[in-house]
């Protein structure tokens, strides 16, 4: 080999031209040699391949190891410099390398990466020590993960600044609604709670895991009272919670009316003498003295909880679940219902004990099954309506497991109408859950749909009585709400909704209850008798310039309002809103109606959150978490929700 070719093949090692000369010594086997001149006088001949200098570096390990550590700098120096630039500068790219090319990691971001990674994940965090883990992290990044101890640091100071962040955030807003649910799993008891606020410009919301408390003992009244008011004052929001959202459970009822007795949604007559079944009156009990101190809640008399509201969703769950036993008071439901619904049960049974009938079910309609799950609201439903659409097909399924078919049409006829009166209550259910875009103010409206699709429902054959049981559940547990003062301005603040769903009665004493609002808020912010001039032009509705959605065609009401406009300043705005069809949406709001809209409708009419809060991996968690503490359950499972959320 001649000298340039050979000086061409090792030119990226003359950072070594101190420690070693190239010869003209070369085989035919890419091989170069070079000559030590750290061994002269002696001459000491080394022969190492053209793609690495390992040979060299041994040689200096093994005769010259002071000068070792002084040869792997050059070298590190020296990949630096080629990795980032030479390596590809010198190398035309392939066309589908382009873009691949990326900096390195260094050691923060990828142990941010792993963090991501494991939480995201909800793996357990002995992940990062085990051994397949510490060698996949070497062979793609050539990088060593950081240790448990370290892990779990980074983890602390993640979710420290989360929840600093958190606070600064909520000492901005000047409302908050507060979803609150208990929970246990694996013989522990934890409390959930998540905090939801309006942007004051773009009025989006925003939704945050707030705490996830280990619950001790039982689930007393005073225990759930006392943990509410230590998540509340830790992140200084008593005054700011416009109101708690919970379940229906007797122990949080009586938290809210033993610690502030006028805590709950109240409607502007007072009427209790329609109280849910089994639900105790709201009266202020006398407390012995005596028993409270020994039980060691005696502070707690000077505890004072904020507005509370019974989560709608829950509400309406019982409706279709257990107000509708009032319908087997009719002998004929009864008998018929009973009948057909067992026939289901025994096909949902035959699916889930046998995978052999579930196949078959399979072949025959293309799909399995839906079975009912006492954890899904509407699976009973959906089940059901999985049956009728498939009614042609479903006595061949009948037949292969050998179960007694619906009788025709009688049967059939049945499922039919159950869907078609129960299709209201699912629907409404999937609105109140909603995520973003649902507030209190959604709640009347949608109560509203329910009795007018009900009330539409005739020339039904046989599921009458169900919905007599639907209407009479519906009175008895959302009576309060209906005239609630609170719930009826939250919609009317809604342009989607204004008074359309009211009754011709309401409508005009709803509208003075939001003017009277507006004169309050306006008190409160010292602005009482600024001018207001309404800048959207009074147009007719019309529906073809609005986009119109699946749950807009459920939650339509036609606009029947006809009013002058007032001298009154007040008046004048409420007047201007109610018959501007060009106000669409809460961005439209003029700036003094914006205000109540964020007073109002921060709150939500269902506690969905909280339980999305522990399906976001709590329960994996706590599967897998081993010894992990409550603290650091607690720090993994808001980290998820809040910053490693993924969607699946």
């Amino acid at each position: 080999m001649d000298t340039d070719t050979s000086q061409s093949k090792c030119t990226k090692w003359s950072h070594l031209n101190k420690y070693f000369k190239e010869t003209l010594h070369s085989d035919g086997n890419n091989n170069i040699t070079f000559k030590c001149l750290l061994c002269i006088p002696k001459e000491k001949l080394i022969s190492t391949s053209t793609s690495s200098n390992s040979n060299l570096r041994s040689h200096i390990k093994h005769i010259h190891p002071s000068q070792l550590s002084e040869f792997n700098k050059c070298g590190k120096k020296r990949n630096n410099i080629d990795d980032n630039s030479a390596a590809y500068k010198d190398k035309q790219l392939k066309l589908d390398e382009v873009g691949k090319i990326s900096k390195k990691l260094n050691q923060t971001e990828f142990d941010k990466a792993n963090i991501e990674l494991i939480v995201s994940t909800v793996l357990p965090f002995s992940l990062i020590e085990h051994p397949g883990f510490i060698k996949y992290c070497k062979l793609t990044s050539n990088r060593v993960p950081a240790s448990r101890r370290n892990f779990m640091r980074d983890i602390v100071s993640e979710y420290n600044d989360m929840t600093t962040s958190l606070k600064d955030e909520l000492s901005q807003v000047n409302f908050v609604c507060i979803t609150a649910d208990c929970w246990s799993v694996f013989h522990r008891s934890y409390m959930g709670f998540t905090v939801h606020w309006l942007n004051q410009t773009t009025l989006e919301r925003t939704s945050k895991g707030l705490a996830c408390r280990r619950m001790y003992g039982k689930h007393t009244y005073d225990n759930i009272a006392e943990m509410i008011d230590k998540v509340l004052s830790e992140f200084n929001i008593q005054n700011k919670t416009s109101l708690i959202v919970t379940d229906n459970a007797a122990n949080f009822v009586k938290a809210f009316r033993v610690y502030n007795e006028n805590a709950t949604i109240q409607p502007s007559t007072a009427s209790n003498h329609n109280q849910d079944e089994g639900e105790e009156e709201e009266v202020i009990r006398p407390i012995n003295i005596s028993d409270e101190l020994e039980n060691g809640v005696g502070n707690l008399f000077n505890l004072t909880l904020p507005q509370h509201q019974r989560c709608a969703a829950h509400t309406l769950n019982l409706i279709a679940t257990t107000d509708i036993g009032d319908a087997e008071k009719d002998t004929a439901y009864k008998i018929l219902s009973r009948r057909v619904f067992g026939k289901c049960q025994a096909l949902f049974n035959k699916q889930n004990q046998s995978t052999q009938y579930a196949d078959q079910i399979k072949n025959v309609l293309g799909r399995y099954l839906i079975t009912p799950n006492a954890t899904r609201w509407n699976s009973f439903y959906d089940a059901i309506k999985c049956i009728v659409s498939n009614l042609n097909k479903i006595d061949e399924v009948f037949s292969i497991t050998s179960l007694p078919p619906f009788s025709r049409p009688r049967e059939t006829l049945f499922l039919i109408e159950y869907c078609k009166v129960m299709q209201p209550i699912a629907k409404s259910l999937d609105i109140l859950q909603g995520d973003k875009h649902v507030c209190l103010g959604y709640l009347l409206p949608t109560l509203t749909a329910i009795n007018k699709s009900l009330k539409s429902l005739s020339s039904l054959n046989y599921c009458t009585p169900l919905v007599n049981a639907l209407q009479k559940g519906i009175e008895k547990r959302f009576q309060r709400y209906m005239s609630s003062s609170t719930c009826q301005i939250s919609s009317a603040l809604i342009p989607k909704f204004k008074l359309n769903w009211a009754s011709s009665e309401e409508k005009i004493s709803i509208k003075e209850k939001l003017v009277e609002t507006l004169k309050t808020c306006a008190e409160d912010a010292g602005t009482q008798g600024s001018t207001y001039t309404s800048s959207q032009p009074l147009v007719q509705n019309d529906l073809s310039h609005q986009n119109v959605t699946e749950d807009d065609d459920f939650l339509l009401f036609e606009d029947d309002l006809h009013e002058s406009q007032n001298n009154y300043d007040l008046q004048k705005i409420v007047s201007d809103y109610l018959l501007n069809h060009n106000i669409k949406s809460p961005e439209d709001l003029p700036i003094t109606l914006k205000e109540a809209y964020i007073e109002y409708n921060t709150a939500v009419p269902s506690s969905a959150h909280v339980e999305r809060l522990f399906s976001a991996g709590g329960q994996v968690f706590s599967r897998r978490r081993g010894s992990m503490s409550d603290t650091n359950f607690e720090m993994a499972l808001l980290l998820k929700f809040n910053k490693y959320f993924i969607q699946e």
